[in-house]
């Protein structure tokens, strides 16, 4: 362990002083091409993987949401007690994401974010501004209507390098409730929450993994997606069928049989019924 020493204040302006302010910051909305584009954000240039240079968003939008917040993420583990005597393990087996995330919007006299959500909801559920009694809608797919949104975080003097969000796969799941009085006015705020399946950001650089990864072609090692285990001998037409394909070979190595045929899955699971 280092002993204490004298640090030089200059040194402390540079790194514990130098914080983040919450104030600085964007965000920008890509709705679907049914419910209208907008003009591309202004400065948006090489952030995670190329994907804001494609990001549409109208400037409205994005000075009027006073409030967002930075996506939050967690580790599921799964708790070992038997392994070793008077100890107890966590082992991590998935990372789970926020389920949604909240903006806050301040509402012109147009009531223009109001109804650009609203019509976005309407579109989700294929409504149709109707009072008949006989009323029905249809939900869209969800390729129809989900798109990406991204915050982008920076700070006052722009040279630093900003945090940009990516939320992937985002759509309005609800609005807040707006409550109206005549017991002092306030600017009208709406709040809108969005659904999505994970984000990105450029926040780490991660490391490649020195084990192989299931599904990735370049680092894999002897898993190819599509094609199952190589040395195995037996060609699975996906991974799925891999381990089975693995285990019948092996079997089959242990009785003394050698065989240079490609197995289908379907013989491959016949296989292993009959060797179990």
């Amino acid at each position: 362990m280092q002993t204490p020493k004298p640090t030089a204040v200059s040194k402390l302006k540079s790194s514990i002083l130098n914080t983040a302010l919450t104030t600085h910051y964007e965000c920008w909305f890509n709705p679907p091409a049914a419910i209208g584009g907008g003009i591309d954000p202004p400065g948006s240039k090489n952030v995670i993987d190329g994907l804001i240079p494609n990001a549409k968003g109208d400037l409205d939008y994005t000075l009027s949401c006073m409030e967002a917040s930075l996506p939050g993420t967690s580790l599921a583990t799964v708790e070992l007690t038997n392994d070793h005597t008077g100890i107890t393990e966590r082992h991590v087996h998935r990372r789970q994401y926020d389920t949604t995330a909240s903006f806050t919007f301040l509402v012109d006299r147009n009531y223009k974010q109001i109804k650009f959500f609203e019509t976005w909801i309407g579109y989700i559920v294929n409504e149709q501004s109707s009072s008949k009694p006989n009323y029905f809608y249809r939900v869209n797919f969800p390729k129809q209507y989900q798109t990406t949104i991204y915050i982008n975080k920076f700070e006052r003097d722009y040279k630093q390098p900003s945090l940009i969000y990516g939320f992937l796969n985002a759509y309005p799941i609800s609005i807040n409730a707006m409550p109206v009085s005549y017991e002092g006015a306030q600017t009208l705020k709406c709040t809108v929450n969005f659904n999505f399946s994970r984000y990105v950001t450029g926040a780490t650089t991660v490391k490649a993994a020195s084990y192989p990864v299931l599904g990735d072609g370049d680092t894999s090692g002897a898993w190819v997606a599509g094609q199952g285990l190589n040395e195995s001998g037996v060609i699975a037409v996906s991974n799925e069928f891999a381990v089975s394909a693995a285990a019948s070979a092996k079997k089959t190595k242990a009785m003394g049989l050698q065989s240079e045929n490609q197995y289908s899955p379907q013989e491959v699971a016949e296989m292993n019924r009959a060797s179990s």
